[in-house]
């Protein structure tokens, strides 16, 4: 019973840890290209250098780091690499979009349209929220379609995170009526139209990447 309980307990500290750093990265406490030294980390977090290496092995299958001889850089994203993000994201919440239409909650939706509605930036300290309103808005897709590969998929490759953490979103204006119309579609259940909207709203952004006309917002 006593083992019991001390297993349960590490994984607790292994799960606290993971987090932990990964709010760091996410939140850019480390930046981009930094190499995170394993015995530094461990004083810096005040945990054992065990749950540590578990956690950032995660973090490596995840993508967020990379190991090196001397320790772990972490992952700096390539216009190639986002490219490749919005490509899977296009296909993989477009297939999202097809299975949810007519299926979603009508609550689901009501609370989608307010989100943006509530979030729809007026002024320039307000995009923090819309972003916020963003991210909600294609997890809250993902999660409705209830297929654990699908989600587990898509979670595993920080697919969302990974695009919205590096900075790059289209502005406000360019998406806030598309968010409504594939709302539109999904309640309507036209499966096919909204996941023809998905791809093209997720599309808008490979088409700015490889011209290298894109904006970063913060």
């Amino acid at each position: 019973m006593a083992s019991h309980s001390l297993d349960q307990s590490m994984d607790t500290l292994d799960r606290a840890v993971y987090v932990k750093l990964k709010e760091m990265i996410m939140n850019k406490s480390f930046k981009s290209g930094e190499l995170l030294i394993q015995n530094q980390l461990s004083d810096q977090l005040g945990v054992s250098r065990t749950p540590l290496r578990k956690a950032m092995a995660e973090l490596e299958m995840e993508g967020l780091l990379e190991r090196m001889p001397k320790g772990w850089l972490v992952k700096e994203f390539s216009i190639e690499d986002m490219i490749s993000v919005f490509e899977i994201r296009a296909a993989l919440e477009g297939l999202a979009c097809r299975l949810v239409a007519g299926k979603i909650g009508k609550a689901d939706l009501a609370y989608l349209r307010a989100m943006f509605e509530q979030a729809k930036p007026s002024e320039q300290n307000m995009m923090h929220e819309y972003y916020e309103a963003d991210v909600k808005f294609h997890n809250i897709i993902v999660q409705s379609t209830k297929d654990s590969l699908l989600i587990r998929t898509i979670k595993s490759c920080r697919i969302i995170q990974t695009s919205h953490q590096q900075g790059l979103y289209l502005h406000p204006n360019d998406t806030y009526q598309e968010h409504m119309d594939i709302i539109d579609a999904l309640e309507e259940g036209d499966g096919h139209q909204a996941e023809s909207l998905m791809r093209a709203h997720i599309q808008k952004a490979i088409v700015k990447l490889k011209s290298g006309n894109f904006e970063v917002y913060r």
